[in-house]
């Protein structure tokens, strides 16, 4: 419980860049997933978190900044902010 409220401190804290090809107009070719955005959060310096745990409410499919929820924890949730920048 300790390590999921420290993680969510830093979470909601940092912002989460994820990369992604995009054409002229901002359009992502796809769609961001949760996998990505485990792996970004990971490089970022925040731990590993389970893609299975990140719940996505908008479909990232241009550049810019979303916001999605973690599950860190049964009692722990944390709002992460992800932008989305062209690779």
């Amino acid at each position: 419980l300790e390590h999921a409220q420290t993680a969510r401190a830093w979470l909601q804290e940092n912002v989460v860049t994820v990369s992604a090809t995009a054409g002229d107009n901002g359009r992502l070719f796809g769609a961001v997933t949760t996998g990505e955005i485990a792996d970004a959060i990971k490089e970022a310096g925040a731990g590993s978190v389970d893609k299975r745990k990140i719940e996505i409410t908008t479909p990232m499919r241009s550049l810019g900044e979303y916001s999605v929820l973690v599950r860190l924890h049964p009692e722990v949730q944390a709002t992460v902010d992800v932008k989305v920048a062209r690779a």
